[in-house]
């Protein structure tokens, strides 16, 4: 069978990176991404990848992470506060970027490669939905509390182990000169 219709059902950056990626290898697909939310709306402040994955990055797809660097803020060093001390190590190469921004620019980069993206579409049935969309493969990109995932727990056996670590991101104003923890 030839693939010819791919159905991304999530329009995460995980979902919308591989749309971009695979129609910019073989145009000849026909690729939708279906997101439940507005293109404007997202959940979360921003995304920080390492030095290496912006190589990685550029690797796969130069222009899109052309588009991504140029908003990416870049620090060298973390800097850690705890119990009232503070550590500040340095070469480790981090970079971060709204999350609104990111999704945004891979949607634009989807739209500019003729990535169809359907908003607003909860999907409560993938298999209708892959029906619907004469769909050859399917990918499930639909996040941390995937449905497909849960739906399909027997064929993919997950193995999730819940923590008791507690973390927070919490958007500033300021600016800081190191990638810090507090």
């Amino acid at each position: 069978m030839d693939l010819q219709r791919i159905l991304c059902i999530g329009g995460g950056p995980a979902g919308l990176y591989f749309a971009l990626l695979m129609k910019a290898r073989n145009p000849a697909l026909q690729i939708t991404v279906v997101e439940r939310n507005r293109p404007f709306d997202t959940f979360g402040w921003g995304v920080v990848l390492s030095d290496q994955t912006l190589a990685n990055l550029r690797a796969a797809d130069a222009e899109s992470a052309a588009l991504i660097g140029d908003d990416f803020h870049h620090w060298d060093d973390i800097q850690v506060f705890f119990k009232g001390r503070q550590v500040r190590s340095g070469g480790h190469g981090f970079c971060g970027i709204g999350r609104k921004r990111l999704l945004n620019i891979l949607q634009e980069r989807c739209l500019a490669l003729g990535v169809e993206l359907v908003f607003e579409t909860d999907v409560t049935d993938d298999q209708a939905l892959a029906a619907k969309y004469e769909a050859d493969l399917v990918i499930a990109s639909d996040g941390l509390n995937s449905r497909i995932r849960q739906r399909y727990a027997d064929v993919f056996q997950p193995d999730i182990d819940l923590r008791q670590c507690r973390f927070v991101w919490l958007g500033t104003h300021q600016t800081f000169d190191a990638f810090t923890f507090a």
